[in-house]
């Protein structure tokens, strides 16, 4: 027993030594910055010197080597979240407590400042314990903080159902090259792995071992912006994201949720000169790892932007560069522009890291998928079919892909400096970069394509009138919502127009020049336009679109892009059926208001979407279909093929198909039924749903059957038509009164149309079945099919304005 007390004494005295010994710090390396930490690379540990509790700071999180997978979503360098956050101590723990901007007060009244703190939720981060004190200082052992999974890359994975996946400690660590203390960052990096098991052909795709997956993860705490930068108020017509938050401090006679653009910090040096050089330009770094000629293209187009600021009054203040060597392109001192691989084509995009509380942008960060410049090659390459026998590649091709990536880099930097997507402007002679443009082809009368002129090669009207209304100064005397106010009159006085993602991107969509992809003033000539382009390039199409040496089935990869040329400015012209023509007006500004498409416009656009979906268009040229043999060994059908029903043959009806699909989904989108049903009611010279019926009836139902494939697609169509307008009567989102007019249609379809129709065995066949579908449809016990009731405005206790989230770039 004795020997027992002595020696748990002697073990209670070690413990009380270790403790009292506490770190040894000076065996570890110290990294003074921003947060002082040291390194005790030995046993691969990370430990915080916090001196400063209850002090703001921006915590950036991001994810410096990623995954590699378009579909995945989880790209080298891509940001994360932005955070305010703060340490706070309790007990022998030290919290990170993320702070909620988005509900504040601004008040010389503690009280209430308390009271709105105290209402709405914080979040802690994490919780770190204490490992020493030192003076004012505290010490915390960090590691733990840094192997987490902060980019959320296993729920990602998750959620692609690609299989669970969890953090793996003892296959992470800190990545000693990428961390690093500056005096207003402090850079930490970690590699962590993520082990499970892969169900996902996804994740299978990208990776060497599929369970387990492995990136790097980066956390970087900022010093906040000094108080020195001017918020500029939101406004609709100006074409700027934006942040929001709740001011509960507000007068009542006041809206409450206060909105500011957010923008660069742009100074000019002397404030009243018409034009000045500025106290700090903004400048881009291009990632040193994009290749030429690619890299001299990205860095001419992300130059264009000086022209806009040139002309908001601004000189020499914006530049794009080559990153010097070894600049860290992570770093929220630099805006970047980062060259980013996947496996597959994907988006580029356009983030940035902003002051919360201001809008303020410290950093742009730009991110441009390598392969969708082959996009642009493959579509020059089906127009030109250059490949004849002893010729080189025809340097249009290439010409016309550096053009696209000079307009990419300006689109994606416009984002970053601040402005949201422009989607009218190609109707307006491409006055903005920041649409989306489908490449500008010509043919003159000899059959000669024309791609000099393909995108633009400079920053358009609209970008220099936005970038006065972000970034532009007042004149003396003039107040920021006068100078907002002027010029954005000014601008609209010149026939320009702001529509953006909202208004654009929804398959109901209504208005009649924002859309995507699209060129042209009128959608409809276009469509026309681009449909006898279509069809004389796909008359020639031949093995000369391919290299010599290319297995001839891969022609079908340059007709895919050839065949469904029209496919967007198809959408935009079915948006002017059942169109609105709109803006966001403000209530006393020089913008027009609004009004339904013009009947002309309507029957224009209608007339030209029945010609995508006629034979003549659809049919492949029997001279193409014997070009393309099944694919051989080792070349299989991939996500930019047609599908096939004729097993490894080359199907000729699958195009075709994709196509009417594609139209009749567009014309038959519940909400522009409604809109073409309730247009009538309310201007008798307007088509109504009606007539829109009995123009399909009569261009395609009440028509001969061709022979050949033609027949064929013809029956195809008819099919379609029929599935289509089907499930539109089965979608509750549809008004009762269009349900029950298809209804009446299907009904004098299958029993009087249809019925008539034997001219021959096989349209008598084909007419019987379709009857049948339809006669089965509607005698079946009805479905019931009831619309969900809207639900009526709040008023209990009394409705408000909610917060929105800021749209994605």
């Amino acid at each position: 027993m004795k020997r027992t007390f002595t020696t748990t004494l002697l073990l209670l005295f070690c413990i009380f030594q270790i403790q009292a010994q506490g770190l040894d710090l000076s065996k570890m390396t110290k990294k003074e910055g921003f947060i002082t930490f040291y390194l005790d690379e030995d046993k691969g540990k990370i430990y915080l010197e916090i001196d400063k509790l209850e002090n703001e700071f921006l915590y950036v999180s991001s994810l410096t080597a990623g995954v590699g997978s378009n579909d995945l979503g989880l790209d080298r360098g891509q940001l994360g979240g932005t955070r305010i956050v703060e340490f706070r101590k309790t007990g022998n723990k030290l919290l990170l407590v993320h702070k909620n901007y988005d509900f504040r007060a601004y008040s010389d009244n503690p009280y209430e400042v308390k009271s709105i703190q105290d209402a709405f939720a914080e979040s802690v981060l994490w919780g770190f314990e204490i490992a020493q004190k030192d003076g004012n200082k505290l010490i915390v052992d960090a590691t733990n903080f840094y192997m987490q999974d902060t980019h959320g890359v296993g729920n990602r994975l998750t959620q692609r159902r690609q299989g669970s996946y969890r953090t793996d400690a003892s296959r992470s660590g800190l990545y000693y090259p990428m961390t690093k203390n500056f005096p207003e960052n402090t850079e930490v990096e970690a590699t962590i792995t993520l082990t499970g098991s892969a169900t996902g052909g996804m994740v299978r795709s990208v990776t060497p071992s599929p369970d387990a997956v492995t990136v790097r993860q980066r956390h970087s705490f900022i010093k906040l912006p000094d108080d020195q930068y001017t918020p500029r108020e939101f406004d609709p017509r100006a074409g700027f994201f934006s942040i929001n938050y709740m001011d509960f401090t507000t007068p009542i006679s006041e809206p409450i949720v206060k909105r500011f653009i957010s923008r660069h910090r742009l100074i000019k040096k002397n404030p009243n000169a018409a034009v000045s050089e500025v106290v700090e330009p903004i400048v881009y770094y291009l990632d040193r790892g994009t290749p030429e000629p690619v890299a001299s293209a990205l860095i001419e187009g992300g130059n264009w932007w000086n022209q806009a600021f040139e002309a908001a009054g601004f000189k020499d203040a914006f530049r794009v560069e080559l990153a010097p060597e070894g600049m860290d392109l992570m770093d929220v001192r630099y805006n970047v522009i980062q060259w980013v691989h996947r496996s597959t084509r994907g988006w580029s995009y356009g983030s940035s890291v902003r002051d919360p509380r201001t809008g303020e942008i410290l950093k742009g960060h730009v991110s441009l998928g390598s392969l969708r410049v082959r996009q642009d090659y493959l579509i020059a390459q089906g127009l030109i079919q250059p490949f004849e026998e002893g010729k080189e590649a025809d340097p249009r091709m290439l010409e016309m892909a550096l053009a696209r990536l000079r307009q990419l880099s300006a689109h994606e930097i416009g984002h970053t400096i601040g402005l949201a997507h422009s989607y009218a402007t190609s109707a307006d002679e491409r006055s903005s970069v920041m649409d989306y443009p489908y490449p500008m082809i010509t043919m003159n009368s000899k059959g000669e394509i024309d791609l000099s002129d393909a995108y633009d090669d400079k920053i358009g009207a609209w970008d220099k009138w936005a970038i006065t209304v972000g970034y532009g100064y007042p004149k003396a005397g003039q107040s920021e919502t006068e100078f907002i106010n002027e010029t954005l009159e000014k601008t609209y006085a010149e026939g320009h127009e702001f529509i953006t993602d909202s208004d654009s991107r929804d398959p109901s969509g209504a208005h009649p020049r924002s859309h995507l992809w699209d060129n042209g003033a009128s959608a409809s000539d276009e469509l026309l336009r681009m449909l006898e382009i279509r069809k004389a390039k796909l008359a020639t199409f031949g093995l000369n679109a391919i290299p010599t040496g290319t297995p001839e089935a891969l022609l079908e990869e340059v007709l895919v892009p050839l065949y469904l040329m029209h496919r967007y400015q198809l959408e935009a012209a079915t948006k002017v059926i059942g169109g609105l023509d709109y803006n966001y007006k403000v209530k006393g500004d020089n913008q027009p208001a609004h009004s339904w498409v013009p009947a002309a416009a309507q029957n224009d656009a209608l007339n030209a979407l029945l010609t995508t979906i006629s034979p003549d268009q659809l049919e492949i040229p029997a001279d193409i279909l014997a070009l393309i043999p099944p694919r051989p060994y080792g070349f299989y059908r991939n996500r930019e093929t047609f599908v096939s029903r004729t097993g490894p043959v080359f199907d000729p009806i699958a195009p075709a198909e994709s196509v009417v699909d594609l139209t009749l989904g567009f014309l038959f989108e519940s909400g522009r039924a409604n809109r073409i049903y309730l247009q009538k009611l309310q201007n008798s010279s307007l088509p109504g749903f009606e007539d829109l019926l009995m123009k399909i009836d009569s261009d395609v139902f009440q028509k001969s059957l061709p022979s050949g494939l033609k027949g064929e697609i013809k029956m195809m169509t008819e099919a379609k038509i029929v599935d289509h307008l089907i499930s539109l009567a089965n979608n509750a989102d549809a008004s009762n009164t269009v349900r029950g007019l298809i209804r009446a249609y299907l009904d004098g379809l299958a029993n009087k149309s249809l019925s008539s129709r034997n001219s021959s065995t096989l349209l008598a066949a084909h007419s019987n079945y379709l009857a049948d579908k339809i006669n089965s449809y509607l005698e079946l016990p009805q479905e019931l099919v009831v619309q969900e009731s809207l639900k009526v405005p709040d008023g209990s206790p009394i409705g408000s304005e909610s917060m929105t989230c800021d749209m994605d770039y």
